[in-house]
């Protein structure tokens, strides 16, 4: 497995993203991009081709295409699978090299002077599992979200966002996490095991034996957001989830992602992806039926 490496500042500039769901048997598409294009698989298995090679994404698992190679699905899918996508391009030239010492040292190139920046060398994985997963989701998850925000401001915002993921990409390939990431991971992973009940800060603490501000601030400090909102924004993604593959009643799928108020959930659907829950079945429904013909 190469890995991707690239010079900076500046760093790689981010263009487009967006999640997907195939259906069981559905395959990526034949083509060919002038830009990176990271696939990040949160359900399922993507089956891709790059040029001659071969790869099994399997969940929790993310690559990257590199421009100019042909990608295409070689194999359908064998069951649902859920994924983002992510556009970025790097200034400058990149190549892949063999897994090279991966310490702090090696990636500094030059120390800063009164008019020049530090330079960097970062040498990410083209294919590799999250070792921190409910970190990396919620970023890649903001990062697309402020994409739906059509203000300069949330674009804006838009790349910082997208240059903290490079980072951690980085980080994790050295596998450096900080204790508050670390922290951070199994409080997420906390609430990503237990959605579906009625969770509280008391039983996050009992688990990691931390006090709950203690928690609060690790969370905030690693994925800009409190423990509770990423608990909101998780049962809402499994609720899109729900809707775009079931006819199951809205009341349902409130319950199934652990809310017991079909009004409040509503409410707090539309707050998070900008309409109502039928709304949205209806719209992933009908670029279902438009993308089988």
């Amino acid at each position: 497995m190469i890995h991707i490496s690239f010079n900076l500042p500046p760093f790689p500039t981010f263009i487009k993203g967006g999640e997907a769901i195939f259906a069981k048997g559905k395959r990526h598409i034949r083509r060919t991009y002038t830009v990176f294009d990271l696939l990040y698989v949160r359900k399922g298995t993507l089956f891709i081709s790059e040029g001659e090679k071969q790869f099994i994404v399997n969940e929790g698992k993310y690559l990257i295409l590199i421009p100019g190679l042909e990608h295409s699905g070689y194999k359908g899918c064998e069951e649902e699978t859920e994924y983002f996508w992510l556009h970025f391009k790097v200034q400058g030239n990149f190549k892949g090299v063999a897994k090279p010492d991966l310490e702090w040292k090696n990636i500094s190139l030059k120390e800063e002077t009164f008019e020049e920046p530090a330079r960097f060398v970062f040498y990410i994985p083209q294919s590799q599992y999250f070792h921190q997963r409910e970190m990396m989701e919620q970023l890649l998850g903001q990062i697309i979200q402020m994409g739906n925000e059509q203000t300069p401001d949330y674009q804006l915002r838009q790349q910082i966002r997208f240059q903290e993921f490079m980072l951690q990409l980085q980080k994790q390939a050295m596998q450096i996490p900080t204790a508050t990431e670390q922290v951070s991971e199994v409080a997420l992973k906390f609430i990503r095991e237990n959605y579906t009940k009625q969770i509280k800060m008391a039983q996050i603490a009992a688990q990691l034996h931390f006090h709950p501000d203690y928690i609060t601030r690790c969370v905030q400090k690693t994925i800009g957001i409190s423990p509770t909102q990423y608990l909101y924004q998780y049962r809402i993604a499994r609720a899109r989830s729900l809707l775009s593959t079931t006819n199951d009643k809205i009341s349902f799928v409130s319950r199934e992602v652990g809310i017991e108020d079909q009004g409040y959930f509503s409410k707090l659907f539309k707050k998070l992806v900008g309409m109502s829950p039928l709304e949205y079945r209806r719209i992933v429904q009908r670029t279902d039926q438009v993308s089988n013909r």
